[in-house]
C-alpha cells in the first residue's frame, strides 16, 4: 500500500471467523502524538520516523530528491544523510502563510523547464499542485514531481484540493470523534484496539533496541539554526513562557522595516498606518527640501541666462569686426589685383608673390646650424641640386671656370661643406656692392668676391683682393 503496508484490513470487525489485526501507524507504535516535520513547517499527516529518530511526512519523504528509505518495501527507516546540506533553507516558499517558515526544511522547484518557483511538499499539497504517481508510471525514474499554478491544469488543481479538502475535514471529523468517545465507556472493540496498541508498542521498542545502529556521518556539518522548523516553534514556546509578545515584536519589525524604505515610496494611499503616517512626515521634509532645492535652481537659471546673454552679445560684437576685417581684406585685395594688373602692363614678365601669400610667412626648409653641412632627412626624396664648384685650374689661372656636380640631397660629399651655391647676378649690376653700370666706367667689371686675399681685382670703385675661391662672371 501507500504506507508500506501489504494488505489493509477493516478494524472494526470481531467475528472469530473473520478475525483482523489492527493497524497502526509509526508515529502511534512510538506514542508519539503530532510530531513535527524536519522537511516542512506543517503540522498533521501521516508520519515515517527517520534512522536517527526524527519525523518526516511520507509524502516529503516521497517527493523531495535525495531522500532514501532503508527498507524501500515497507518505506521505512527514512535517512537524511544523502542529501546535500546546502538544500536546508536553500529556498524561500512561496506558499507558505507565515512568513517566519518560509525558509524552513527543504523546498522543491517547479518541473517545468527554467521555472523558478519553489515551496515546501505539503503546502504543494494543500494547493493541489503535486502529481498522483498512477500505476503505469511506475517505471519512472522520478513519479514524483509538481508544478507551480502557472504550469498546472487548473482543473486538475481544483480536483485535487477538493478531495484533499475531503479528507482533512473526514480526519477532523474522526478526531473530535475519538475525543467524544474517551469521555464515555470504552467499548469492547475500543478496548480491543487499546490492548493491540500496546501489544504493538512493545514491539517497537524491543525493535528498536535490538536492531542494528544506523549509519551517521562522523564528520558534523553546520547547518542554520533557522532551517529547522522544530526548532523555530521551540524557540517561540520559549519566548511565549518568558512573557515576550512576539506578535507585538513582529508587527514592530514589519513597521521597521515598512519605514525602511519610505522614503522611496511615493503616492501611498491614506490609511491609519504606520506606514502612511510615516510617509505623510517624510513627504513634508521633502516638500521643504525640494522647494529649496527649485529655489536654488531658479537663481541658477537666471545666472546661467545672464551669462548666456552676455556671451551672445560679445560673439555678436566679435562677429561684426570679423565682417569688417573681412570687407577691408576683400578691399585691399581688390586694391593688390589693380596693381598688379598695372605692373604686369609694364612688365609682362615680372614675377610677382600670388596675393594669398602677401602677409604669410615664407614656407622655408628646416637647415642645420652650420650651412656648409649637409643634414640627412627621412623625407622623400627630392629633385637633385645643383652645386656650382670651381675647378682647380680655373683657381690657378683666376677665372670663373664653373663645373657642376649633380649631389643628390639627405647624401654627403667626400669633403662634407658646400664651396659656393649659385648667385644670380643682374649684368648691369656690381656684384660686390650693387652699384647700377650708369656708375661704372667703360673698362669696369662685374665681380662677385667673397673673403679677401692678397691678389687685388679691379674695381671701379677701388681694388680689392681675390680671394682663393673667388668666382667672375663677366
Amino acid at each position: 500500500g501507500c504506507y508500506g503496508v501489504s494488505e489493509s484490513t477493516s478494524v472494526s470487525s470481531t467475528v472469530s471467523s473473520c478475525s483482523t489485526e489492527p493497524w497502526f501507524c509509526e508515529a502511534c507504535k512510538a506514542g508519539v502524538s503530532d510530531p513535527d516535520c524536519e522537511l516542512c513547517p506543517n503540522k498533521g499527516g501521516i508520519f515515517k520516523e527517520t534512522d536517527v529518530g526524527k519525523w518526516v511526512h511520507l509524502v516529503c519523504a516521497l517527493y523531495v530528491p535525495g531522500v532514501a528509505f532503508g527498507e524501500v518495501d515497507q518505506l521505512s527507516s527514512v535517512t537524511l544523510f544523502e542529501m546535500p546540506y546546502n538544500k536546508w533553507g536553500a529556498k524561500t516558499c512561496s506558499l507558505c502563510d507565515d512568513a517566519k517558515y518560509a525558509r524552513t526544511g527543504v523546498c522543491i522547484g517547479c518541473d517545468a523547464g527554467m521555472c523558478k518557483t519553489y515551496f515546501h511538499v505539503t503546502c504543494a499539497q494543500y494547493a493541489g499542485l503535486l502529481s498522483e504517481a498512477h500505476s503505469e508510471e511506475a517505471d519512472q525514474a522520478d513519479p514524483f514531481y509538481a508544478h507551480c499554478k502557472i504550469h498546472s491544469d487548473k482543473t486538475l488543481i481544483k480536483h485535487r484540493k477538493r478531495n484533499y479538502n475531503a479528507i482533512r475535514l473526514k480526519g477532523i471529523q474522526r478526531k473530535m470523534e475519538q475525543e467524544a468517545k474517551r469521555l464515555e465507556k470504552p467499548s469492547p472493540e475500543q478496548v480491543r484496539i487499546e490492548r493491540k496498541l500496546a501489544k504493538h508498542r512493545k514491539k517497537y521498542v524491543h525493535h528498536k533496541e535490538t536492531k542494528n545502529p544506523p549509519w551517521v556521518p562522523t564528520q558534523k556539518m553546520p547547518r542554520l539554526i533557522t532551517t529547522s522548523a522544530t526548532a523555530c516553534k521551540k524557540l517561540l514556546l520559549k519566548a511565549e513562557l518568558m512573557g515576550i509578545d512576539t506578535a507585538a515584536m513582529e508587527f514592530q519589525e514589519a513597521q521597521m522595516t515598512a519605514l525602511a524604505d519610505v522614503r522611496k515610496k511615493w503616492h501611498i494611499p491614506p490609511a491609519f498606518s504606520v506606514e502612511f503616517i510615516g510617509y505623510y512626515l517624510d513627504r513634508t521634509v521633502r516638500l521643504k527640501e525640494i522647494k529649496k532645492n527649485l529655489q536654488q535652481q531658479v537663481t541658477s537659471n537666471q545666472q546661467l541666462l545672464d551669462e548666456q546673454q552676455r556671451l551672445r552679445d560679445k560673439y555678436d560684437s566679435t562677429m561684426k569686426i570679423n565682417q569688417e576685417a573681412l570687407n577691408q581684406n576683400d578691399d585691399l585685395k581688390d586694391a593688390i589685383r589693380k596693381l598688379y594688373d598695372d605692373i604686369h602692363a609694364l612688365c609682362p614678365n615680372k614675377a610677382l608673390i600670388p596675393i594669398e601669400q602677401i602677409g604669410k610667412p615664407p614656407s622655408v626648409p628646416p637647415m642645420a646650424a652650420n650651412p656648409s653641412v649637409v643634414i640627412n632627412t627621412p623625407s622623400s626624396t627630392p629633385p637633385a641640386r645643383t652645386i656650382t664648384v670651381p675647378t682647380a685650374a680655373a683657381l690657378k689661372m683666376g677665372v670663373g671656370f664653373l663645373l657642376q656636380i649633380l649631389i643628390t640631397q639627405g647624401k654627403r660629399d667626400d669633403t662634407g661643406r658646400i664651396l659656393q651655391h649659385p648667385v644670380q647676378v643682374l649684368l648691369n649690376e656690381c656684384g660686390i656692392c650693387a652699384a647700377p653700370t650708369s656708375t661704372f666706367s667703360p673698362s669696369a667689371i662685374p665681380v662677385i668676391c667673397t673673403t679677401t686675399s692678397a691678389v687685388p681685382i679691379p674695381h671701379s670703385r677701388g681694388t680689392i683682393k681675390k680671394s682663393k675661391l673667388a668666382v667672375l662672371r663677366v
